[in-house]
């Protein structure tokens, strides 16, 4: 069973055109986090992991993407247990739920 596979995701819905923008561009530079976390993993790299994972966890409660704050929780723990086949399956889940969300 994933890490994600006992939670279920909830539609956003923003009807404050402003807002909307913010949590797109939002959403848009997770994409940049994704490839961070890629390179970080194949230099062995788990400080940047746990960083980056750390700042998915409080900036994702506060746009309410449980979801990301979740997986970023998941991201520095692995990254503080150097489990590299969970980070490699959290940036996984990461890439699935951004595509979910139509960010890919």
């Amino acid at each position: 069973m994933s890490d994600t596979a006992s939670r279920k995701g909830k539609p956003i819905d923003i009807d404050d055109p402003f807002a909307r923008r913010l949590v797109g561009k939002y959403l848009e530079n997770r994409k940049d986090d994704i490839e961070k976390l890629k390179r970080a993993v194949k230099k062995s790299d788990l400080e940047t992991v746990r960083i980056t994972g750390h700042n998915l966890y409080g900036s994702g409660a506060a746009y309410g993407l449980d979801e990301v704050s979740w997986i970023g929780a998941s991201l520095e723990s692995a990254a503080e247990a150097a489990d590299i086949p969970r980070i490699e399956r959290l940036i996984g889940e990461l890439t699935e739920f951004l595509a979910r969300l139509g960010v890919f």
